[in-house]
């Protein structure tokens, strides 16, 4: 059973990221910091976007709320472009909040942070790049089969590659972004067409716009949503990680 969020109720986009393998990676307290650095840079550039800020909830989790479901792939841009060389991945979820808004993403509590979690797990288990749900099973499903192939994509680039594309995103064109780089033109082509990247923007831009579409109409949320926590730990803890 699912139903519609009440008239006015408002819904948000929660984003969590999840640093794969943290405790293997070296130099873990150094990581956490640049985390903490580089998310604050980036809740700086989506501030026309967050609700609330990007924060670390738990040691290898952070969370973030967006106003509107199409600023996620944007939002996607901007977090792997600051956390380049750490192995994250993403999930989200579409809901209203059972607690009051908060300047930063912690310490609140809802069917969007409940949606994201379901999310997570759904990443994790099927070691998925990203994830989403909320939008109700069927756009869920078009939504996930989107990201997947988007993830197994990125998953194939080469460093070369995922660094091209990252510069390609920031430059309008291919000379631009072989002048950044100091390699020829031909060697930026050769990178991007490897990289499949006219058809990534294309399943991102399609992804985007059936998220703006869906923003447009009442999430469905499960009835038993408020009675759930998005706390990872003991029950009746406020959510935020």
């Amino acid at each position: 059973m699912t139903r519609l969020p009440e008239k006015g109720e408002c819904c948000y986009l929660a984003v969590i990221g999840d640093l794969r393998r943290s405790r293997a990676l070296p130099a873990r307290a150094a990581v956490q910091q640049r985390l903490e650095t580089e998310l604050a840079q980036v809740s700086r550039a989506l501030a026309d976007e967050l609700s609330s800020a990007f924060v670390i909830t738990l040691g290898d989790e952070f969370q973030g709320l967006l106003r509107r479901p199409e600023a996620a792939m944007p939002a996607l841009s901007i977090l792997e472009e600051r956390l380049a060389d750490l192995p994250v991945r993403y999930a989200f979820g579409w809901g209203a909040l059972a607690t009051r808004l908060r300047p930063e993403a912690i310490g609140m509590d809802g069917p969007c942070f409940h949606a994201a979690r379901d999310a997570l797990e759904l990443a994790k288990r099927e070691q998925r790049w990203a994830a989403v749900r909320g939008f109700g099973e069927r756009h869920d499903a078009i939504l996930n089969g989107l990201l997947r192939l988007l993830g197994e994509v990125r998953g194939r680039w080469t460093h070369t590659q995922a660094a091209t594309v990252r510069a390609m995103r920031r430059a309008h064109t291919q000379r631009e972004v072989a002048a950044q780089r100091g390699v020829s033109e031909s060697t930026v082509s050769k990178a991007l067409k490897g990289a499949m990247y006219d058809a990534t923007i294309e399943a991102e831009a399609a992804v985007t716009a059936l998220l703006a579409d869906l923003g447009r109409r009442p999430a469905p949320v499960s009835d038993g949503a408020s009675d759930r926590t998005n706390s990872p730990g003991a029950p009746g803890r406020e959510s935020g990680g």
